[in-house]
């Protein structure tokens, strides 16, 4: 019996390899027909069709056209017809208003009707059941194939939905987008057994040349001691020319710009209303180059009436020296023309109204300080005056420790003083503690930070929470060991942290 068995399976192999037509020289591959090449083709068409069919019983097509930004994350809003989406839902726009905002934590509307968000992806077309991964209830970062991604160097555009209003926010990532590269994303609704999907096609474009004449100009002088901290200095402009010189009502219909180095014209605003320039005086942005910054607060609808005719401006921390002058262009357009203003920053040095106290450094001051605060969820600090016991034992001015602050020359210990130089792990000088008042990081075992600031006029150490991993009626105890011109200060710190902030 085995060996019939074992005939018959012989025998259809046999079969089975003569079969194939014409064909009978199994040891070559097998050439398709003409036919064969064409159904293979269909196939492979209606698996794509079958890939790129939106799963949706209604589908929304909109286009975003972008200005492409260097260092900005604007873009343009997109409304949404939202009746039609609560025709097909069955509801009215405000419940599906309502819906979509409880996709949130915070739910304001008990009686929202249960929409959820989510997206579909662009390659794939598989269903994204996530609604957000951006700030909004609705909306993501989208990469250059029109998949989720997140905020970083994969990241094209992003849609973020205001559901009061009716809109997408969609923005870019900065320097990523290019022409004629667009962006092709889809945003989605489910209620019930219902879906809807929101396409939308961000078209990158770059920005067109400004070719207007420069009508008028007003040259403004501004002088500035040089600053360790961002804060500003005022200067009147004559608003009320610059609207008649450029035939407009109000600035809200004027661009801002500012001069490249290479003569163009700057578009891209890099601080409020306004730029920051670079050491040479061209419109910039914030960073190591940077030296001076020109804000307008004249513009929205909550002005206040003494910003008007007012522009600030400020400087890089630390970065400019007394004599440094510059002068930086500032214009608003419209209409074609341009009113500039010639801005000129004068640096002065600081003179020093103080003069250190006599004596040699000491080694032997000691401070206890206690500073509390109530628990928040932010990280607000509170200030404790140590100016007076700082100048005392390092013999000098307030200006000079502050100075020897920025420098590093003085420096901060933690527990004891070290043959290494300290490495600090919140604003320097200054640490994160745990609850045994020990250094750590910013983390899950950080409890509290001080630090110590300063100004020219001030010195003060200021502590606060971490705004997780500290709870409410948390104590923690340390020692500072602060060190500057062969002075040594120990404070003996205790920071409360109290029940929480109403």
């Amino acid at each position: 019996m085995k060996r019939l068995i074992y005939f018959y399976i012989l025998f259809i192999l046999f079969v089975g390899m003569t079969g194939c037509g014409d064909n009978t020289d199994f040891s070559n591959l097998h050439i398709l027909t003409e036919d064969e090449i064409a159904e293979m083709a269909r196939q492979d068409s209606i698996k794509e069709a079958q890939k790129n069919k939106i799963n949706a019983d209604l589908i929304l097509e909109y286009n975003a056209e972008i200005v492409i930004l260097a260092n900005g994350y604007d873009g343009i809003m997109v409304h949404i017809d939202t009746v039609k989406i609560a025709e097909l839902f069955g509801i009215t726009p405000t419940q599906l208003a309502h819906g979509i905002a409880n996709m949130g934590t915070d739910k304001p509307y008990d009686d929202a009707p249960n929409i959820s968000g989510f997206c579909i992806e662009g390659t794939t077309h598989a269903d994204n059941m996530t609604n957000s991964n951006t700030n909004s209830y609705w909306g993501h970062w989208w990469d250059k194939d029109g998949n989720t991604t997140t905020w970083g160097d994969n990241a094209r555009v992003f849609a973020e939905y205001n559901a009061e209003e009716g809109y997408f926010n969609v923005g870019q990532m900065p320097g990523k987008l290019e022409v004629g590269k667009n962006i092709k994303f889809i945003e989605c609704l489910k209620y019930q057994d219902l879906r809807v999907a929101i396409v939308i096609t961000a078209i990158p474009k770059g920005k067109e040349q400004i070719n207007a004449s420069i009508v008028s100009t007003q040259d403004l002088t501004v002088e500035m001691n040089p600053r360790s901290s961002y804060d500003s200095d005022p200067i009147g402009f004559d608003r009320a020319k610059v609207l008649s010189d450029l035939g407009i009502a109000s600035l809200e219909d004027a661009q801002i710009i500012g001069v490249n180095a290479d003569g163009t014209y700057a578009q891209e605003t890099s601080a409020n209303n306004g730029y920051w320039y670079d050491i040479e005086g061209f419109a910039s942005s914030h960073g190591d180059n940077a030296g001076v910054y020109v804000e307008y607060y004249g513009l929205g609808d909550e002005v206040e009436e003494g910003d008007l005719d007012v522009l600030y401006v400020g400087q890089m921390p630390n970065k400019l020296e007394g004599g440094y002058t510059k002068t930086v262009k500032y214009g608003f357009l419209a209409n074609n023309k341009i009113v500039m203003l010639n801005i000129t920053v004068k640096i002065i040095a600081y003179q020093d109204p103080e003069t250190p106290p006599t004596g040699e450094p000491t080694t032997d001051k000691a401070l206890d300080v206690t500073i509390e605060k109530p628990w928040d969820n932010t990280f607000s600090n509170v200030q404790f005056d140590v100016k007076d016991i700082l100048r005392e034992a390092f013999k000098m001015t307030t200006y000079q420790i502050h100075k020897a602050r920025i420098s590093g020359d003085l420096k901060i210990y933690c527990g004891k003083v070290s043959e290494e130089d300290p490495k600090y792990t919140s604003d320097s000088p200054g640490y994160w503690l745990n609850a045994a008042g020990e250094v750590c990081s910013y983390g899950s075992e950080s409890t509290v930070f001080c630090c110590l600031g300063s100004s020219e006029t001030a010195l003060y150490l200021y502590a606060g929470n971490h705004p997780e991993s500290c709870v409410p009626n948390t104590t923690v105890t340390s020692k500072y060991i602060i060190s500057c011109n062969g002075g040594l200060v120990t404070v003996n710190l205790t920071v409360k942290v109290g029940a929480k902030a109403e």
